[in-house]
């Protein structure tokens, strides 16, 4: 008898302890995410390997990713085949609680730096759920939720596409909307004066964002302000004041389809997609370029394993009477896929690509390319 009250004893208060431990059992872990020992900060390695098998039918300047403004204006002719791993990515991401909400620190990079070498896409810390952001993001100016899921890395020509180092402040307004504003890296790309000096930032870019989300999409519309400057050598400057606007949106049908929409114009929104922010007029002095790009594509499922993208872009570039006659005036990018999602994380995809650039001069380039590729993501 007393053996069996010993055992019983013994059997309560092992249930107790474990109940207790339970208790003190840290929160479950969402899957794919681990927990650095001793800490409460939680870290998920993710990103994805992808090959890119591509057919070039005409000269392009660019082989590795479809970009519009190397297209050759010349006349030239020739094919070319190519193999690259470059898209493949990494990424880095941290979590971890705090008295001022969650704290997220995240890194990412890819392989397109120069002979293949790894490259820095994006590098932030969030606070307070982000509320705050500091370090290199999507620039706020743009709407990083529509970037087309095109096969080519590069995206349309005239669609503001960039990744900046910024500090950006985000407050919720509604269930469904917020209000974003940042100071981003400025940049110096323009035309050049012809007499010495050099181009300077006085001030970072001036962004904001007003974003509305529903069920059936979203609308955003965004707009930056910005300086640019030329100190001669001999003494003085010359500065030009730039800004522009951008509305864009995503509308949701059926089960998984949607469309997507982008509008940019202004002097200076070149600058948020690699091109020039100001030329010269007659005199020699700097002049904004005011750039119009207009972006639209539809995304459709087939199935759950099929899907198509079909996007059209056009881009007008205004002009300064001091620019040269070989400048770009207008380029047109459209892209059309079919894309087999084999499993849940991978899948191969053959797109058809096609650019023409024109020039001030009135000269033109034409490019067509077929794309294969195969990308697995494992985050």
């Amino acid at each position: 008898m007393k053996s069996v009250l010993i055992l019983a004893l013994t059997l309560i208060l092992g249930v107790q302890a474990s109940g207790q431990e339970a208790s003190k059992a840290p929160e479950e872990v969402p899957p794919g995410w681990w927990t650095i020992p001793k800490t409460s900060t939680r870290f998920k390695l993710g990103g994805y390997v992808k090959l890119d098998l591509i057919h070039d039918f005409n000269p392009i300047g660019s082989p590795d990713y479809f970009d519009v403004s190397t297209i050759p204006t010349d006349g030239s002719k020739g094919e070319s085949t190519h193999l690259h791993a470059k898209e493949s990515r990494v990424f880095l991401d941290f979590r971890t609680p705090s008295k001022v909400g969650e704290i997220r620190a995240y890194v990412e990079g890819d392989f397109y730096g120069t002979s293949g070498a790894f490259r820095l896409r994006h590098a932030f810390v969030e606070i307070n759920n982000g509320k705050w952001l500091a370090g290199q993001w999507w620039s706020n100016f743009m709407d990083e939720t529509i970037i087309p899921p095109t096969l080519d890395f590069e995206k349309p020509a005239a669609y503001a596409f960039a990744r900046h180092a910024m500090f950006r402040w985000k407050q919720v307004l509604s269930k469904d909307s917020y209000l974003a504003i940042a100071v981003e890296e400025p940049n110096t790309r323009a035309q050049t004066p012809s007499e010495p000096g050099k181009f300077e930032s006085p001030l970072p870019d001036l962004t904001a964002r007003y974003r509305v989300t529903k069920d059936w999409g979203h609308v955003q519309v965004s707009g930056f302000a910005a300086q640019l400057r030329y100190r001669y050598s001999a003494g003085g400057s010359d500065q030009v004041s730039l800004f522009g606007g951008n509305l864009s949106g995503q509308f949701n049908f059926l089960k998984k389809d949607k469309v997507i929409y982008q509008v940019v114009y202004g002097p200076g929104v070149g600058r948020f997609r690699g091109g020039y922010s100001a030329g010269l007029d007659a005199n020699g002095n700097l002049e904004p370029i005011t750039d119009l790009g207009a972006t639209v594509g539809i995304q459709h499922f087939w199935s759950d394993s099929f899907s198509t993208l079909a996007v059209y872009n056009q881009g007008s570039n205004g002009t300064t009477e001091g620019q040269p006659p070989t400048d770009i005036s207008q380029v047109n990018y459209m892209a059309v896929n079919l894309v087999w999602h084999f499993v849940e994380n991978a899948f191969v995809g053959l797109e058809y690509l096609r650019g023409t650039r024109e020039d001030i001069n009135e000269t033109e380039g034409t490019a067509n390319r077929l794309q294969f590729s195969v990308k697995y993501s494992f985050n």
